[in-house]
């Protein structure tokens, strides 16, 4: 869970939000996010990397976390 104090908000992850969340803080590219849920998961690639790159693109435009120009030149 995360509070945004500014806007009184309070975002509940489910477990993989949360696992995509805490490899983010670690510096994990969303490549090695992706890999890492298809193994654990079992899930496809394509289906992986979505829901990498949704849940970085929904905590960007909310103001949770920043992306960098380097990172997402490599998106």
């Amino acid at each position: 869970m995360i509070f945004d104090g500014e806007e009184s908000v309070l975002y509940a992850f489910n477990e993989t939000a949360s696992y995509i969340f805490q490899k983010l803080k670690l510096g994990w590219d969303n490549k090695k996010i992706t890999d890492r849920l298809v193994k654990k998961h079992q899930v496809k690639e394509k289906r992986a990397e979505k829901d990498v790159n949704e849940l970085i693109s929904d905590l960007v435009k909310k103001k949770i976390i920043s992306v960098e120009k380097s990172k997402k030149q490599s998106k």
